[in-house]
């Protein structure tokens, strides 16, 4: 467990994701991959990239792929989202942005993941992998306490 200094809170600023901020009287702490925010799960640190805790993620703020019921226990188990599983696709993302996956039924975000192609390439793409989660329900990201 590591508390961020003020100069590491100003330069963590500057590499969040869109509607994420750090004051300085905010209390970060980093821990098992984790950075806690006055005492919240508040971003997961994955191949040096921050992503959006699901305990708090900002869900406005990003594109969404519904999936059905077929494809959850894969997604869960942390299996790359293969296009046939996916049912709706929002629009104006890119390759490599963080997008949320969600049950197509409830609305529900299971994971959170980069997108392997732009939304419009995806809705072209026939089969293959079209997803890759970083953060799910349940995995060790999901089930940490401070």
């Amino acid at each position: 467990m590591r508390y961020l200094s003020g100069k590491e809170k100003r330069t963590l600023s500057a590499s969040l994701p869109t509607g994420y901020v750090v004051d300085k009287k905010d209390e970060v702490i980093e821990k098992d991959g984790i950075l806690w925010k006055n005492k919240e799960p508040f971003l997961v640190i994955k191949d040096k990239s921050y992503f959006p805790h699901l305990k708090s993620t900002q869900e406005e703020h990003f594109k969404n792929v519904y999936v059905d019921r077929g494809a959850i226990p894969f997604v869960l188990k942390g299996a790359d989202l293969m296009r046939a599983g996916i049912q709706m696709i929002d629009d104006d993302f890119e390759k490599g942005d963080t997008i949320l996956i969600k049950e197509e039924d409830h609305k529900k975000t299971i994971a959170v993941g980069v997108a392997l192609f732009s939304s419009e390439d995806m809705k072209k793409q026939v089969g293959g992998k079209s997803v890759k989660p970083v953060h799910l329900v349940g995995d060790e990201f999901y089930k940490s306490e401070l």
